[in-house]
C-alpha cells in the first residue's frame, strides 16, 4: 500500500475523535472539515491547542494562524471589494501607522510571533498573505516569504489575483508557501473583465492569463518535486455571470493539476441592503452537479457555502449560538500593518478598543499585548458584544472541546485520533 501524502492526509481526512487511552472510549468527535480554511494546519492541531488551553490557562494558548494584510493597495477594483472601506479608514484616514510593513520591522515581527508558539510547544503557525491589495506588488515579498518559512518556519498561505506574479516570485512561491490561491473575480472571459474592473495604462490581466498562471505553477512545482506538499487551488465568489462556466473552468483546472476549489458568497460591509438579491437557479443546479463531478475531474476538494441561496453571504449571529468567548481571537488574530486585531470584521478593524496593540517585533512583546488590557477587554466583550461572526463554525467546533476537556480527570491520556 503506497503511503499517502502528507497533502493527501490533510485534503481526504473524514472525522478527528478525542479518545480517553486508558479505558479506549471516544469522549468526542468532529466531523466538520475545512481542509482548505486551516492548510497546511489540521483541525487536529487546534484540538491540541484547546487542550494547552485546559492544562495551562485559556488566556495562555498558542497562536496556531495570522492572516497579514500588508500591502493595502490593488490593480483591480472588484465589484463589491470587502477591503475598500477598511483600507479609505487605514490609508486616507491614516489610522494604520505602518499599512506598508517596513521588511526590517516585518522580519521581527514574524520571529516574534514564531516565538510566542513555539514557547508553547506549536512550533509552525500558519501565516496567511492576503486582502486588503495585491500581495504581488510588495517590493519586499521574496524576502518576506523566504525569512517566514526558513527562519521562522511557518506554514505559508498566499492568497492574490496572481496579476503581478513574475518568475522570481512565482519561484519563491513554489518553493517555499504550503498553499498558493488564485482568486478570479470571475469565470469565463466576460465575466473576469466584468468583476476585476481592472483600469491599467496597460494590457489588463485577462481571465487566460490567470489560466496561464495556473498551468505555470503547477508546471514549476512538480520540477521542485513538491507535489506531496504544495497544495494550489482557486477562489472566486458566486456570481450572475459565472452561470454556464463552471463546469468547464473545473475540467480545465483539474487537467491543469489545480488540487482544489473554493466557491463562496459575497461579503460587504451592509448585507441588508443586498439580502434580497436571488442566486440564478441554473448556477445552482451547476454548481450542485459540480459537487460530484468536480472529484471524477481530478480535484482534492471541492467547497461551497452551505446554503446556494442568496449572492451575499450573511454573518450576523443569533445569541443562541454565541459561544461563551472568541477562541478565534486568540488563536487566530489578523494583523493589519503592524496592528495586531481580534477580527478582521469592518467594525472591529476601525474599533481601536478591539486591537491587542501595534507590534513592534521586540522580544517577548506577544506575551505583554495578549495578556494586556485590551485583551482582558477583547476577552470581556467577545462574543457577547458582537452582532457578526466570520469565525462561528470555528468558535462552535472549539468550544464543543472546550466544555468536553474541562471536565476530563487526566488529560494526558487523552490523544486525538484522525480517521480517513
Amino acid at each position: 500500500m503506497n503511503k499517502m501524502s502528507f497533502k493527501d492526509s490533510v485534503i481526504t481526512a473524514k472525522q478527528f475523535s478525542a479518545v480517553d487511552m486508558t479505558t479506549g472510549k471516544t469522549i468526542w468527535f468532529s466531523r466538520l472539515r475545512s481542509p482548505q480554511h486551516l492548510y497546511p494546519l489540521t483541525e487536529k492541531d487546534y484540538c491540541e491547542a484547546i487542550k494547552y488551553a485546559v492544562q495551562h490557562g485559556i488566556d495562555q494558548m498558542p497562536i496556531l494562524s495570522v492572516s497579514t494584510k500588508d500591502f493595502p493597495y490593488c490593480d483591480f477594483d472588484c465589484k463589491d471589494c470587502l477591503a475598500c472601506p477598511s483600507r479609505r479608514w487605514a490609508i486616507e484616514d491614516q489610522h494604520i501607522k505602518y499599512p506598508i510593513i517596513p521588511i526590517d520591522k516585518y522580519k521581527k515581527i514574524l520571529r516574534e510571533i514564531s516565538a510566542y508558539s513555539s514557547r508553547r510547544g506549536f512550533n509552525k503557525v500558519r501565516f496567511e498573505v492576503c486582502g486588503e491589495g495585491n500581495p504581488d506588488l510588495y517590493k519586499h515579498r521574496i524576502e518576506m516569504l523566504e525569512y517566514a518559512n526558513q527562519e521562522c518556519n511557518m506554514g505559508l498561505v498566499y492568497v492574490s489575483t496572481g496579476s503581478h506574479i513574475s518568475d522570481e516570485l512565482l519561484e519563491c512561491l513554489v518553493n517555499n508557501v504550503a498553499f498558493i490561491r488564485i482568486s478570479f473575480p470571475g469565470i469565463g472571459t466576460d465575466a473576469y473583465k466584468t468583476y476585476s474592473n481592472q483600469k491599467s495604462k496597460n494590457k489588463d490581466f485577462s481571465y487566460d492569463d490567470a489560466i496561464h498562471l495556473l498551468d505555470k505553477l503547477c508546471n514549476a512545482r512538480a520540477k521542485a518535486g513538491r507535489e506531496d506538499t504544495l497544495l494550489i487551488g482557486t477562489r472566486t465568489c458566486i456570481r450572475p455571470l459565472n452561470a454556464g462556466h463552471y463546469d468547464e473552468f473545473i475540467h480545465t483546472i483539474a487537467n491543469i493539476g489545480v488540487d482544489v476549489f473554493q466557491g463562496v458568497k459575497v461579503l460587504i460591509p451592509n448585507f441588508e441592503s443586498v439580502k434580497n438579491e436571488n442566486i440564478s437557479q441554473k448556477e445552482v443546479e451547476e454548481l450542485i452537479n459540480l459537487r460530484e463531478l468536480a472529484y471524477s475531474y481530478g480535484l482534492k476538494d471541492f467547497q461551497l457555502p452551505n446554503n446556494l441561496n442568496t449572492v451575499y453571504k450573511n454573518r450576523a449571529m443569533v445569541e443562541r449560538d454565541k459561544p461563551t468567548r472568541c477562541w478565534s481571537s486568540l488563536i487566530s488574530p489578523p494583523l493589519y500593518g503592524t496592528n495586531l486585531m481580534c477580527c478582521v470584521l469592518w467594525d472591529r478593524i476601525t474599533d481601536f478598543n478591539y486591537h491587542y496593540g501595534i507590534m513592534e517585533g521586540e522580544e517577548n512583546e506577544l506575551e505583554s499585548l495578549m495578556h494586556g488590557e485590551s485583551a482582558k477587554f477583547i476577552m470581556k466583550n467577545c462574543p457577547r458584544n458582537c452582532t457578526e461572526c466570520p469565525s462561528l463554525k470555528d468558535n462552535g467546533f472549539m468550544e464543543s472541546l472546550w466544555r468536553v476537556l474541562k471536565f476530563q480527570e487526566n488529560l494526558d491520556n487523552v490523544k486525538f485520533i484522525t480517521h480517513y
